[in-house]
């Protein structure tokens, strides 16, 4: 599968789980098919909100076999593979390669307060030795670092460097990035709520958390603006801009997703301590509004 092909809208999955506490994969199994069948262009595990950082190893593998069994092929398969050491995440992506994932996501180093270029020094020998193309997410809320175009640059020099999922919340960003990292690097929007500034500025795609909510809407929205029916994406965006613009706002945001699937018909289970539970408020709101746009139990 060539980089070229892994465009589009990648779905962002949950973990689904069940009462007592386990990994729902059959409930998962149905969650991939909801979104196939609504044209996504791949999926996207083990991220933050699939809670892959509260997972047991033995679960993290159970889930990628599921998925890479499930998808069967029909979309590239991008797993997460986020550690704090560089050889922890090259294990993480070899075991994904194994397992027939299409491609890895990565992290800097969480939690030590790098600077960009130790961030970056950090991910180099990771995307030297890389058995799949890998997406780099900049996400300096969580990492705490934020990874400038420029800072980027020197992961050039490895061909598994395949794209940037752009979580900083920076307008202009994704326009700066291709700029700086040419035609050989796809740039995803990874921010839902900038979305449509992102396409506007020549984005390759969209990891959405909010797909496995709204896929449809979310595909129609990226077909749209790749068309360039920028009139018919205006009106889009202004249906899903509140409800994406919620969960992005809202701390318990995994949660939230979480509980409004399941009033949509796919129970999800809770969220695994520490992360927080979304309010009975906020869920309510969020279901109404998704409701509106013609998602059904």
């Amino acid at each position: 599968m060539t980089h070229s092909s892994m465009r589009g809208v990648f779905a962002v999955s949950t973990t689904p789980f069940t009462p007592d506490g386990a990994q729902d994969l059959a409930m998962y199994a149905r969650s991939i098919e909801r979104v196939l069948a609504a044209g996504v262009d791949g999926v996207l595990a083990l991220g933050a909100t699939g809670e892959a950082l509260a997972l047991t190893d033995s679960e993290r593998e159970a889930q990628i076999r599921h998925l890479i069994t499930t998808v069967d092929g029909r979309v590239p398969v991008v797993v997460g593979c986020m550690a704090y050491r560089p050889h922890e995440v090259s294990a993480l992506i070899t075991q994904a390669a194994e397992l027939g994932a299409s491609a890895a996501m990565v992290t800097p180093p969480f939690y030590g307060g790098l600077a960009a270029a130790d961030a970056v020094a950090a991910l180099s020998p990771v995307l030297a030795t890389s058995e799949l193309p890998v997406m780099v997410y900049n996400n300096p809320h969580s990492t705490g670092v934020d990874l400038l175009p420029a800072d980027l640059v020197p992961l050039l020099e490895h061909e598994a460097f395949w794209s940037v999922k752009e979580t900083s919340g920076e307008a202009t960003r994704i326009r700066e990035l291709r700029g700086a990292l040419g035609d050989g690097v796809e740039v995803f929007v990874g921010a839902d709520g900038l979305a449509l500034e992102g396409f506007t500025q020549g984005a390759n795609g969209w990891v959405a958390a909010s797909s496995w909510l709204t896929p449809a809407r979310c595909v129609e929205l990226w077909r749209q603006a790749r068309e360039g029916d920028w009139s018919a994406a205006v009106q889009s965006w202004d249906r899903l801009a509140g409800p994406l613009g919620q969960i992005e706002a809202d701390p318990a945001f995994i949660s939230l997703i979480k509980r409004a699937l399941g009033e949509l018909g796919l129970a999800q289970g809770a969220v695994r301590t520490p992360l927080p539970t979304a309010s009975d408020d906020a869920v309510t709101t969020l279901v109404a509004t998704l409701q509106e746009m013609g998602e059904e139990h």
